[in-house]
């Protein structure tokens, strides 16, 4: 079965935490459905790669979200700016937030530049008002 999951090492040994791509509840390597959302984890191995990439900005390991909004970035993929979005206003991770908005800059949809500036107006931490003035320069 093609899972997501996360190693972690405990006291020298690997132990392999799986999440439903759904929903990113923990389940069980052997589950063909999480029992959170019924998912069926085999239907989610038809979507496209950018759809895989816009589901895992809501990965509970942050470097995920992370990575996910670096290669959207790359992808150049205007499909993700409604996810990306979602993610500067409602994800509390300095971090994922700027690299969101990071993506958001790369993409170059240049619709975006008036809400980044409105998101500059209500003095954002340091992290995300470095992206987000780096975003707009590069839509400029």
């Amino acid at each position: 079965m093609d899972v997501l999951g996360v190693f972690v090492f405990i006291e020298n040994q690997i132990m392999m935490t799986y999440f439903c791509r759904n929903c990113w509840n923990e389940i069980n390597e052997r589950q063909s459905v999480c029992p959170q959302c019924g998912a069926k984890q085999s239907e989610l191995d038809d979507e496209t790669f950018v759809a895989k990439l816009i589901r895992a900005l809501n990965h509970p390991e942050p470097q995920t979200p992370i990575r996910a909004a670096y290669i959207l970035g790359k992808l150049r993929t205007n499909e993700a700016i409604p996810a990306l979005l979602d993610v500067v206003h409602k994800n509390r991770d300095f971090f994922i937030v700027a690299a969101a908005i990071d993506a958001l800059g790369e993409i170059g949809n240049r619709k975006i530049i008036k809400e980044l500036q409105e998101l500059l107006i209500q003095n954002p931490p340091l992290p995300i008002r470095i992206a987000a003035e780096r975003a707009i320069r590069n839509l400029g």
